[in-house]
């Protein structure tokens, strides 16, 4: 058996992205991949169990970054309504952007159909709304808000943070969002979270 390369897997994922942006993900195949890797299917299936895990791992790497910096915005202040404000602006202007909502359309129209959607979930939202419960279970230590379930808590936050954007993003009814609305809609959620939260 041939040794694993960090190269070859680039190359791998490399071919994998321009193959879903040329023709999508459902016409994207493990034997055209191969084909113009100019390998065999088997090399493909040792790096990644799957095409699904393929795509995953593509979105992760166009976006990890973004939201890397957006998680780890998140750190122990006095002044907990402005670190949620920043963490907040982050947060919508990443998951806003145009490439970030194709690709949650396309998680979700094959999320029943294949494990896409588990598989996305768990290598990104779930990870990075973990460190938000870590973190506001560090402001509850703190007195900065009331005890309760950090877990739950990172979710409202979450919640109140898309409200106002996410559904019309998706449906494309916005296309765009100026940020001095995002602004203020990032208060008005932050404000709702601190007052449901209040110590």
């Amino acid at each position: 058996m041939r040794v694993k390369s960090e190269e070859r897997r680039q190359a791998i994922l490399d071919t994998a992205e321009q193959m879903f942006n040329e023709v999508g993900f459902d016409r994207t195949s493990m034997s055209e991949m191969s084909a113009r890797l100019g390998g065999s299917k088997a090399t493909l299936y040792n790096y990644f169990s799957s095409k699904e895990e393929i795509f995953v791992e593509v979105m992760r790497r166009q976006a990890g970054a973004q939201f890397e910096m957006t998680f780890g915005s998140l750190a122990e202040s006095d002044d907990l309504p402005a670190t949620l404000q920043r963490f907040g602006m982050l947060y919508l202007q990443t998951v806003l952007r145009p490439e970030i909502i194709a690709a949650r359309r396309l998680v979700l129209y094959h999320a029943e159909r294949t494990k896409l959607g588990q598989m996305m979930y768990e290598r990104g939202p779930k990870m990075g709304w973990t460190m938000v419960a870590e973190f506001l279970k560090t402001a509850m230590a703190r007195k900065q808000m009331r005890e309760a379930d950090a877990w739950l808590a990172a979710l409202q936050l979450r919640g109140l943070l898309e409200a106002e954007w996410m559904e019309v993003r998706m449906l494309g009814v916005v296309t765009n969002v100026p940020a001095t609305k995002l602004r203020d809609s990032v208060e008005r959620a932050v404000d709702a979270f601190m007052r449901l939260y209040a110590p």
